[in-house]
């Protein structure tokens, strides 16, 4: 759990400016989509909140059972994160969030063997050079956590997809508070169609391989990189 607890003290995830850009958008990333904890995180956010693991995974999560059996927890499916302030739009639990969510719009992906970071392309975070800037710094600390390559596999198999969240709720019904979706019944309630949000081209920062939009890579690991200095948030 201390590897949890050092990144939030390092990297503090959005603040009021980023706020503005989310707000802007309507938080489109919060919605239809699913909130993954990454390994060992229920038990670090439950003491954080002063309530067992049992009571925390009642209250907050459901659990996702892959093809070989694993199981990985996610926040309660059907449902905008339980964190979220609808009045508000503000986290709730800003100060130890999950991570895979903190650190949006860096997301990853699995090739041939090795995790990739990189920066979705598609966040008006990541149109702003200190927005991004910013949340690629992090990149370092994340490649540091001793998450196994199995781990990240299961999660890029959904993690980029939209659900539906009123099937979702509708296929609750006869599971338990912390319900159990096998992978094949979560694919199937994938969303049919999902609204876009449109942003003028010139806005747009893209990077193109053989004309196709490609995801900007960076390295995630670097010798100059201070891991005990606390990551300063942007100003624009």
């Amino acid at each position: 759990m201390y590897m949890y607890e050092n990144f939030h003290k390092m990297f503090s995830g959005s603040n009021q400016n980023t706020f503005n850009v989310c707000k802007a958008c309507g938080g489109a990333c919060e919605h239809n989509k699913i909130g993954t904890l990454l390994p060992g995180e229920k038990e670090y956010m439950a003491k954080k909140i002063g309530i067992s693991v049992s009571e925390f995974k009642l209250r907050y999560l459901d659990v996702l059972e892959m093809d070989d059996g694993t199981l990985v927890h996610v926040l309660k499916l059907g449902e905008l994160c339980p964190f979220l302030n609808e009045e508000t739009g503000e986290c709730e639990c800003s100060d130890f969030k999950p991570i895979i969510c903190k650190i949006y719009p860096v997301v990853f992906t699995v090739e041939a063997g090795k995790v990739n970071f990189t920066i979705d392309n598609w966040c008006q975070l990541s149109k702003n050079k200190a927005c991004r800037t910013y949340f690629e710094s992090a990149i370092p600390l994340l490649a540091r956590f001793p998450i196994p390559i199995e781990w990240f596999c299961h999660v890029v198999s959904y993690d980029d997809l939209y659900f539906d969240y009123e099937r979702l709720r509708k296929s609750r019904t006869g599971k338990s508070p912390h319900a159990v979706f096998t992978l094949a019944e979560l694919l199937s309630l994938q969303k049919d169609c999902v609204e876009t949000y449109q942003v003028e081209i010139d806005q747009i920062e893209t990077f193109r391989v053989e004309g196709k939009l490609e995801m900007y890579r960076i390295k995630t690991a670097g010798s100059d990189i201070d891991f005990s200095r606390k990551i300063e948030k942007p100003t624009f």
